[in-house]
């Protein structure tokens, strides 16, 4: 339910800096099923939600959710398995959403740069599994997006 655009853009920007301070998201599981939701902007498209902390997290397990367990997603696994799966997958990210399940719905790869930008405002060091470095990191997801904004205008 994507409601007050000011309000959810201020929320998403306090995810993006609590997610790089813990180095930590987290999710709604029950087994290998993550929560997720229908988009509010999109038709056929699902959005598997994170929040910046576990009590978040756990406000939402209830109704369709109860006996999900909050459970925590390290940052760099969140960047390079999360993102890059969703995005390959045609999913969106709800970050933070509240309880009425009410938030933004973002790309996953502009979530990535927008957490790979914070990280460098606090001048963290990621280090990455399946890339180099936190640029190269960086330069494959923007060639991404840009490969999409290319085949769009096609």
């Amino acid at each position: 339910m994507q409601q007050n655009g000011e309000s959810n853009e201020a929320t998403y920007k306090k995810f993006i800096e609590r997610v790089v301070a813990s180095d930590a998201v987290w999710g709604l599981s029950e087994g290998d099923i993550w929560a997720t939701s229908s988009s509010n902007e999109f038709d056929d498209t699902e959005v598997i939600l994170f929040w910046s902390s576990e009590a978040g997290a756990m406000a939402c397990a209830e109704d369709e959710w109860d006996g999900y367990k909050a459970e925590q997603v390290p940052l760099v696994e969140f960047l390079e398995n999360w993102c890059v799966g969703m995005y390959g997958d045609h999913l969106l990210a709800g970050l933070d959403w509240d309880a009425a399940l009410s938030g933004k719905e973002t790309e996953p790869l502009e979530a990535a740069l927008d957490v790979i930008n914070e990280l460098k405002a606090q001048k963290k060091l990621v280090l990455f599994t399946n890339y180099d470095s936190l640029e190269d990191y960086e330069s494959q997801i923007i060639e991404a997006l840009n490969s999409d904004e290319e085949e769009e205008e096609a």
